[in-house]
């Protein structure tokens, strides 16, 4: 995803905030958010409920237990009856612990709560497009963090929106299926299905800004408990970049669902989705970056995980979650001095908080990344 036309704002040290979050944007950043008694929610892997009108910390769930909005602390989140644990496909019970292996998945390989599946090794890794045009694999296994260039895109879009220049388009967000295609918008609005093994690029039948989607964050999820998976995006306008919905694309991508508001940020999320039926975003800002599971029923906040604020102006930013980590690309530029901009890849790990930087110094900037619903959801 890329920003065009930016407001310059004041730079923020890059700090980690302690302490109740805020989503940025809200009325009111510096105090925390009002509750009613008997409600609970997660913050990355801490449950918190209402105490006196306002949340407060309970446990921290320690991995690899995971945070349940009305449960606490469990085993597995009981929304998906059937997860992956141990690369076998094991029940997860309504009360959120773990119930008995449902299919022993051996060389398989379990992905989306099911073995195997159509599930290749191509699909189980991370893409990234550039803002010059060009594809590559990342490989985030075994700490490799490393980029494979795999060509470039000679998709035939036409002018970008003319709210910002009417220049030549190029990529702006990108989404991966499981069955090796990827999906790239750029900013003429148009979506074009790319393939992974050799950049080649076809139209679809997406109307550039149909629903009102001009530009958008994209991202596919499972559905729990099978192999289907829905393509997601987030986003709206050119001009109002830190508001917008969260819609499904239906009838092989044509059609837009819409799903709700999304939640306001400084800048438009990128979405990323996983085998197990979560949905992901992440919102990049100077007064506060975060990660924030949404629901895709209806946008509505799950669950949030905070990140250091940008101590730059975000130009290009994108986001995959693979093996229970999440993955961000973001390029900012540093306001003052030579306005310099730096290109780094971050990862969140949300059972522990824990934000690290395994990437910097890379001579590109990332637009857009995707991640198959294949890819593994715990590595040990």
């Amino acid at each position: 995803m890329t920003l065009a036309g930016a407001r310059l704002l004041l730079p923020s040290l890059l700090v980690v905030a302690c302490g109740p979050s805020v989503v940025p944007g809200s009325d009111d950043d510096s105090d925390p958010e009002p509750c009613a008694g008997g409600v609970s929610r997660c913050a990355g892997a801490t449950y918190q409920a209402c105490v006196d009108g306002a949340f407060v910390d309970v446990e921290t769930c320690p991995a690899p237990a995971v945070c349940v909005a009305d449960l606490g602390c469990r085993d597995c989140d009981p929304r998906s009856p059937r997860i992956c644990a141990d690369g076998d496909v094991v029940a997860c019970a309504a009360d959120g612990t773990l119930g008995g292996v449902l299919e022993d998945c051996g060389d398989l390989g379990c992905g989306g709560g099911t073995c195997g599946g159509d599930c290749g090794a191509a699909a189980r890794t991370i893409y990234v497009v550039t803002s010059d045009d060009e594809l590559m694999s990342f490989d985030p296994a075994m700490g490799a963090h490393t980029f494979t260039s795999i060509g470039r895109l000679n998709c035939p879009a036409g002018p970008e929106w003319p709210e910002r220049g009417g220049g030549a388009a190029s990529p702006y967000s990108m989404a991966v299926g499981r069955h090796g295609s990827a999906w790239v918008l750029y900013t003429s609005g148009e979506l074009f299905e790319v393939s992974t093994a050799d950049a080649s690029c076809r139209p679809t039948s997406f109307v550039p800004g149909r629903g009102g989607f001009k530009l958008f964050g994209m991202g596919f999820v499972s559905d729990p408990g099978s192999t289907e998976e829905q393509l997601f995006i987030a986003g709206g306008t050119v001009e109002a970049p830190g508001q917008g919905n969260l819609a499904r694309l239906t009838g092989d991508h044509a059609a837009v669902e819409l799903r709700g508001p999304l939640v306001r940020g400084e800048f438009q999320p990128e979405l990323t989705g996983t085998g197990n039926g979560e949905l992901w975003a992440y919102y990049p800002g100077q007064q506060g970056s975060f990660v924030a599971r949404l629901d895709p029923a209806s946008a509505q906040l799950v669950t949030r995980a905070p990140l250091p604020p940008l101590a730059g102006i975000p130009v290009g930013w994108a986001f995959a979650h693979w093996g229970g980590r999440f993955y961000v690309f973001v390029s900012d530029v540093q306001i003052g001095g030579s306005g310099a901009i730096q290109h780094r890849v971050l990862r969140l790990d949300p059972a522990t908080g824990a934000v690290d930087v395994v990437r910097s110094g890379l001579g590109f900037k990332v637009v857009g990344a995707g991640v198959s619903t294949c890819a593994p959801i715990v590595v040990g």
